[in-house]
């Protein structure tokens, strides 16, 4: 039976802080939408949105919502039932999860988000902290390979786009650096962690008594983590490779939306530094400290696409592209995560037959 979620971490999760981090997410993409618009040939650009076939426009959203299924893939391998019968309930727990990360600083709502969406799914917290930072680390392994590869062939010659581009990978790569060392070393993060928690600073922010019940509840966490952590990683290997695969199949659906974009406006041209460009700029979104990548992302995409079309066409494809695989996640999500914090209690198996 699943255990409760720490009320502290399901702060986060406040809907007013939601809808707050989700105005925000919107209001900075709008601005910067705009300014890029204006920037690269106002009208032009709006013109170009408007030319796109409408047909473009449905395959590109149908890759995008295939991308939701494969993140749904990537959570329902790790589970105990696999992936029969859990697709759809995984599907929307990763929608709902990821959604506090779309709209807050770096993602960080993201953890709290997921593990209370699985949580809600009847997981144990420990089972649902194990899925999401396995998660986390093949998300961070994708990037890492691909990424690397698609630096490569990157055309940079915009002023900073190498800057942008490697600093998201490399910030993706301590992040998956961490989290191997939490799964291979778990004694020692247990200590380490227990350490930081019972420390004077934390007891002095807390007062003794809650810092000592907060060691006590990190303790008993990341052990109940560590072994679910094992149990994936040791014992259930294919599991790990189906869900890689579920992951790699999301975000090659997301890298392959651009050129659909792009040829739907009119481009021809090298599909590879085409896709590479994608993969940059889902990079930087992981990276950037805006809601979800928010201005960062319209900004550097469109300076990276106009290395290789005109710029209102690359800023077309830039603000298109955003607004099918970003904006529309935030709506589901949205509608997603509401559906949990609705939720009374946790589903059982009983609820799921």
């Amino acid at each position: 039976m699943a255990s409760a979620l720490d009320p502290k971490a399901t702060r986060t999760l406040d809907p007013k802080r939601l809808r707050a981090g989700l105005l925000l997410a919107v209001g900075i993409g709008v601005t910067a939408g705009l300014a890029v618009a204006l920037i690269t040939g106002g009208p032009a650009v709006l013109e170009g949105i408007r030319r796109l076939p409408l047909v473009w426009l449905l395959v590109a959203l149908a890759l995008s919502v295939a991308s939701w299924f494969g993140q749904g893939v990537g959570f329902a391998a790790l589970t105990d039932g696999g992936v029969r019968g859990n697709l759809l309930r995984m599907t929307s727990a990763f929608l709902g999860g990821d959604f506090p990360a779309l709209v807050s600083p770096f993602g960080s709502g993201g953890i709290p988000g997921g593990i209370f969406c699985l949580t809600k799914e009847g997981l144990t917290t420990g089972e649902a902290s194990a899925i999401i930072t396995i998660h986390s680390l093949l998300t961070g392994g994708f990037f890492v390979i691909v990424g690397a590869a698609a630096a490569v062939l990157l055309p940079l010659h915009s002023a900073g786009s190498a800057a942008l581009v490697w600093t998201g990978f490399a910030a993706i790569l301590v992040g998956a650096g961490a989290v191997v060392w939490i799964a291979l070393r778990p004694a020692r993060a247990i200590a380490s962690i227990r350490g930081i928690v019972a420390s004077p600073a934390f007891a002095r922010l807390l007062g003794p008594e809650r810092a000592e019940k907060a060691a006590a509840a990190a303790e008993r966490e990341t052990e109940q983590f560590a072994a679910s952590m094992r149990v994936l990683m040791r014992e259930r290997p294919g599991a790990l490779t189906l869900s890689f695969v579920g992951l790699f199949v999301s975000r090659i659906c997301l890298v392959a939306a651009l050129p659909v974009i792009m040829y739907g406006l009119g481009w021809r041209g090298d599909v590879w530094p085409l896709m590479a460009t994608a993969v940059g700029a889902m990079a930087l979104a992981v990276a950037s400290p805006t809601p979800g990548g928010s201005g960062a992302v319209e900004a550097a995409l469109t300076a990276l696409l106009a290395t290789q079309t005109a710029a209102p066409t690359a800023a077309a494809a830039a603000l298109l592209w955003r607004g099918i695989t970003y904006y529309t996640e935030l709506v589901a999500g949205w509608l997603a995560l509401s559906r949990y914090l609705a939720m009374k209690r946790p589903r059982t198996p009983a609820d799921r037959s």
